[in-house]
This record gives C-alpha cells, sequence and structure tokens, in this order.
C-alpha cells in the first residue's frame, strides 16, 4: 500500500493514471464473459464470474494495467452483486465472486507495484435493463433496497482493504446521491463514475451535470468523473463538471466496445456489427487517446485512464501525458 493515501496525493495536486477497461480486456483474452447472456436479454453479470473461473487471468489483466504504469486499479466488481448474479443461478454465491474480486486485485497490486492503489469498483444493477423503460434504481427497487446492495457490497470490498470505494456506471442523480451515502459508512473515500455523457454534456437521461453537483454537496464525495462515454462527449462535459464540482474531478472513456457482437443482433433487429467484432476503436488508437488525456489534463482532470474497448496499450501512451505533461 502507498505511504500517501489516495486522498494526499489528490490534494498535493498531482494528476493519478488509472487503469482500462477490465471487463472487455477478460474478453479480449478468450474469457468467456457472456454466461446466461442473450441478444434479447443483455449481459447479466459479465465478467463477474471471471473472478472464481479465472483469476489468474484477473490478475494478470490487472498487472499489466501496473505495469503499465497506472496508479489505481479498479477491482473486477462491475455487477459481482446479487441482483445481477441471481439470473444466472448464483445470487447466495455473490459474496464469494465479489471477495475474489477485491482479493485478485490486491494480490496483482502487492505483486506489482504496492505504491499502487486499489478501488472497489462496483456497479448499480441497472434494472431498468431488464424491466425496460427508463427509470433510476432507486425507482425501480426502492430506496432502502438499493442502499442496502450498495453498502453490502462496499462493506465487503472494505474488509478485503481496499483502498477507496469506486461506484460506477451511475446514470441517474438519484442513485448517485444514494450510492454516495451508502458507501460513506465504510469511512473509506468515494468515488463515482456517471456514464454516457451527450454530446451537449448533459447526463444520459438529460439531467445537468451542475444539478449533480448540486444534489452532492455535503455528502463527502471525493471525485466524480466521466466514464463509459466517447473521448469527444468527456470533453463537452468534463468543463461543466470541473466548474460545478469542488471535488476531484476526472474521465475514462469508453472507445468502442460490442461484448454482445458473437450472439448477433436480438430477433427482429438488424446490426451493422461484424459477428464477433468485439472491440471497435475506429480512429481511438493509443496515440488519440493520450492527445485526449493532455486536453482533460488541461480541463482540470485529477485522475485520467480508460474503460472499455481500453487496454494496457492505451494506458502506457497515456503516462507520459498524465504523469509528465
Amino acid at each position: 500500500m502507498s505511504s500517501k493515501g489516495i486522498l494526499e496525493r489528490i490534494s498535493s495536486g498531482e494528476t493519478l493514471l488509472l487503469d482500462g477497461g477490465t471487463g472487455s480486456e477478460l474478453q479480449r483474452r478468450g474469457i468467456d464473459v457472456l454466461k446466461g447472456a442473450t441478444a434479447e436479454g443483455g449481459l447479466q453479470a459479465w465478467s463477474a464470474t471471471a473472478n472464481i473461473d479465472a483469476p489468474e487471468t484477473v490478475r494478470e489483466v490487472h498487472g499489466d494495467y501496473l505495469r503499465a504504469g497506472a496508479d489505481i486499479i479498479i477491482s473486477n466488481n462491475f455487477w459481482t452483486s446479487p441482483t445481477r448474479m441471481e439470473p444466472i443461478g448464483l445470487g447466495d454465491r455473490w459474496e464469494a465472486y465479489a471477495t475474489a474480486a477485491g482479493e485478485n486485485a490486491m494480490a496483482a497490486r502487492d505483486a506489482v507495484n504496492p505504491d499502487a492503489f486499489v478501488a472497489g469498483g462496483i456497479a448499480p444493477p441497472c434494472v431498468q435493463r431488464r424491466v425496460g423503460g427508463t427509470a433510476s434504481d432507486c425507482d425501480i427497487l426502492g430506496e432502502e433496497a438499493y442502499r442496502k446492495e450498495i453498502r453490502d457490497h462496499t462493506k465487503l470490498l472494505a474488509g478485503v482493504g481496499v483502498d477507496a470505494v469506486w461506484v460506477e456506471y451511475v446514470g441517474y442523480i438519484a442513485d448517485c446521491v444514494a450510492a454516495a451515502a451508502a458507501s460513506a459508512e465504510t469511512g473509506l473515500p468515494v468515488f463515482l463514475g456517471v456514464r454516457h455523457i451527450r454530446e451537449d454534456g448533459n447526463m444520459q437521461y438529460e439531467e445537468r451535470l451542475e444539478d449533480l453537483a448540486t444534489a452532492l454537496e455535503g455528502s463527502g464525495v471525493a471525485g466524480v468523473l466521466i466514464m463509459c462515454t466517447p473521448p469527444e462527449q468527456v470533453s463537452a462535459g468534463l468543463p461543466l463538471l470541473r466548474a460545478a464540482f469542488d471535488g476531484c474531478v476526472g474521465a475514462y472513456p469508453n472507445i468502442g466496445y460490442q461484448p454482445l457482437a458473437p450472439l448477433g443482433p436480438a430477433e427482429g433487429e438488424e446490426s451493422q456489427d461484424e459477428p464477433g467484432e468485439i472491440l471497435q476503436p475506429g480512429d481511438n488508437t493509443p496515440e488519440s487517446l493520450a492527445g485526449f488525456a493532455g486536453e482533460w489534463k488541461a480541463m482540470g482532470a485529477q485522475i485520467i485512464g480508460g474503460c472499455c474497448a481500453t487496454g494496457p496499450e492505451h494506458i502506457q501512451a497515456m503516462r507520459p501525458v498524465v504523469k509528465d505533461g
């Protein structure tokens, strides 16, 4: 573990390099992340099962990001929650998979770079993807049930020994606020990753980043990052977030990932994707992403990395810009 805490390094003005995509990288390396997935029903638990089915590869991915220069790795806990594990028959074993994810990340960190940080990275269950329509998890599950799922998950990871709580892929202000409150009970620094920012810089469902910042006042959230968003949209939203939020801000973009591509389109739908074309980065090369990293750093971002479809090569290319530029 680093002799300086993550908040101390941020408050000193340092910019930290985050890792890249984990689920997409596991899929690229041949790990089955589609258990129970269908074109109609979506990803289900996604990469959660890899924590026990393929722990060596999970640790290898974490280690490769650390060797590329990452200061922070996010554990593979994205959907190791009971709500996401239940549809594949593993709801009663979610704690085992969640614990394994944290332990895999800790082991990789300790082996490769003990000064790096492990963030316990979890995502809300995103139930609206199953029931259709657009509604927050707080609306669908009820706020207390939603908070309990986040609380149980974060307390488990705190017990494993992670350095921070990282609730990512949140899309609604209500879910962000409830997740922040539930995570704060661990006493660890809490970071939020907000998904799918639009071209106008607003949130996925047209809520404003300025209103998110207002809603988080007094919550103790250490940082808010724009994530799982194309680089151009990150650049649209980041100045709005920086102007409104007093804490640390950052970015980790999605550069083109179609995890269900091997399954083909849902019945009655058309797809332009080639079968098996999982990663679709287009013009988003490691070099171009390094250029965006410099842009985001100039906008005030203090944590910069990658999300879906980014790999160790992208993080390595970003390192000199983030750390030395």
